[in-house]
């Protein structure tokens, strides 16, 4: 799929996603329900799951869901999606580029790894699957999503490599 195209699905579904209630929030718990579906561990990447006890089968109690420092943090992922898809739209790439990078350096101070990618890219196309139903979602548009979702995990990777210290043994 040629990049315009790609760039015109993810604009014009992330637009439907936008048109659901309150869709900061509801896109962000899916987002982060999946997200500890897909990785329990990762639940030990944020503050607000850190300490929590999970249940016999190792998932994270559905009060974690309803916690405002959940939905806070998922609102500001959801807000990060949004504007990204902004600067896509406006055809802002440079700046769209730097933003992504400085994302990867403030994420790599958090201890956040290559394979945390996958497992976002992933909770993400389930997010937008769920959000969009299945007739909004097609080949098409998640043909896109795992296209742009790309670069951004690629740029993102600049960021974190830039971001990173190395100790010496020397």
């Amino acid at each position: 799929m040629a990049l315009e195209k790609s760039i015109e699905n993810v604009v014009s579904s992330w637009k439907n996603v936008k048109s659901i209630d309150n869709y900061e929030e509801v896109a962000g718990v899916i987002l982060f329900r999946k997200i500890f579906k897909i990785a329990p561990d990762a639940s030990a990447l944020f503050r607000f799951a850190q300490g929590v006890e999970k249940d016999e089968n190792g998932e994270l109690p559905e009060a974690i869901f309803e916690s405002f420092h959940l939905k806070s943090h998922a609102k500001g992922v959801i807000q990060t999606v949004d504007a990204a898809v902004g600067l896509l739209e406006k055809d802002e790439i440079p700046q769209l580029v730097e933003v992504l990078r400085e994302l990867g350096r403030r994420h790599n101070k958090y201890g956040v790894r290559f394979p945390h990618f996958e497992v976002v890219g992933s909770a993400l196309v389930q997010t937008l699957k769920i959000a969009l139903g299945e007739f909004a979602f097609t080949d098409d548009v998640e043909a896109a999503w795992l296209e742009i979702f790309g670069i951004i995990q690629k740029e993102m990777m600049v960021g974190i490599v830039g971001g990173m210290t190395y100790e010496c043994d020397c």
